[in-house]
């Protein structure tokens, strides 16, 4: 799957804040209807999309992740998502009066029979200090909302024993780190209830954990096994924090900027080679070169926002470039 890259950042004093991936699933198309799996719901596979039906995948073409889901049959193994259900992409919402936190749509599991397993694209936070990530999330309520929903406390991989859990993939140190995990527990119990009323609440939660700088992946398992019983996601966002020294701040100068003469002048207070690496807002690397003189033709670069890097010798900054 695609690697986002730590770069899309602004920088503020002597930490620079980023917002350097995420989703609201509004980039892939929102198709109505069931979602059929074509594949043996006797065996872990994956699922692909089909024609015509709610995407349950995406290779992102733009500034959103993108997503891949696959299924697990449970231990003894049911009909799984090839009777059709609703999963995937979505404007479908959880109710009229209870729309996505942001945007228009969502992502949707429902009635799974089996383990429904969706993994985002990795996002690279190695050349950060610390990172963040946070999203939103629902579980469906019954129609009478005084009766609970979800059945069983999720530790055996069978029918009536519903689980979510949501958690962050820490690739480079090999572990695993969780935002929700309902495993030991009776899911009603992490539903909001107003005790008031009595009632069991169709309300948005947010789930967010600290993040090392690593290489990561956001992986989200749900099991349900009936047509009542939905989780619903939204707002997935990364953030990311790169401490600057003072010193490599104002060693450096950059002008003009915004640039709008297709080239940039790059200064230091330091005689030496620059090492200068361009990335655009969703990391790909545009430009690397390294510059002996001061001038850096961009003309080759759209309008847009940039993160500049720049490294002499053992100093390195970065910082946003605005190209006109």
């Amino acid at each position: 799957m695609k690697k986002i890259t730590l770069f899309t950042a602004l920088l503020v004093g002597a930490v620079s804040f980023a917002q350097i991936a995420g989703t609201s699933f509004e980039e892939p198309e929102a198709l109505s209807g069931k979602y059929t799996d074509t594949g043996d719901a006797n065996v872990a596979h994956d699922l692909i999309n089909n024609s015509g039906q709610p995407l349950v995948d995406f290779i992102s073409t733009g500034g959103e992740l993108g997503f891949n889901a696959t299924y697990t049959p449970y231990d003894t193994p049911d009909v799984g998502l090839t009777d059709g259900d609703f999963v995937g992409v979505t404007s479908f919402t959880p109710s009229p009066t209870v729309l996505f936190t942001d945007g228009a749509k969502g992502y949707q599991m429902n009635d799974i029979d089996g383990n429904m397993i969706v993994e985002f694209d990795q996002v690279d936070l190695t050349l950060s200090n610390s990172g963040a990530i946070s999203l939103d999330f629902l579980l469906s309520i019954n129609d009478t909302p005084a009766n609970g929903n979800y059945e069983g406390d999720g530790t055996v991989n069978s029918s009536g024993s519903d689980r979510l859990r949501i958690y962050v993939r820490d690739i480079t140190n090999s572990t695993e780190i969780d935002l929700f995990n309902s495993t030991g527990m009776d899911l009603d119990d992490l539903v909001p209830f107003d005790s008031g009323s009595g009632e069991y609440q169709l309300q948005w939660q947010n789930a967010s954990a600290s993040l090392p700088g690593s290489l990561v992946q956001l992986v989200i398992e749900g099991r349900t096994n009936a047509s009542a019983e939905s989780f619903w996601f939204d707002n997935i966002v990364f953030d990311a924090t790169i401490g600057v020294s003072d010193f490599s701040k104002d060693q450096f100068a950059v002008y003009p900027n915004p640039a709008t003469k297709g080239y940039v002048n790059i200064t230091s207070k330091v005689s030496g080679a620059k090492n200068i690496s361009i990335f655009d807002v969703l990391g790909k690397q545009v430009i690397k070169t390294t510059l002996n003189s001061d001038r850096l033709d961009i003309s080759a670069l759209n309008s847009g926002v940039y993160i500049l890097k720049i490294e002499q010798g053992k100093t390195s900054t970065t910082k946003k470039l605005v190209v006109k």
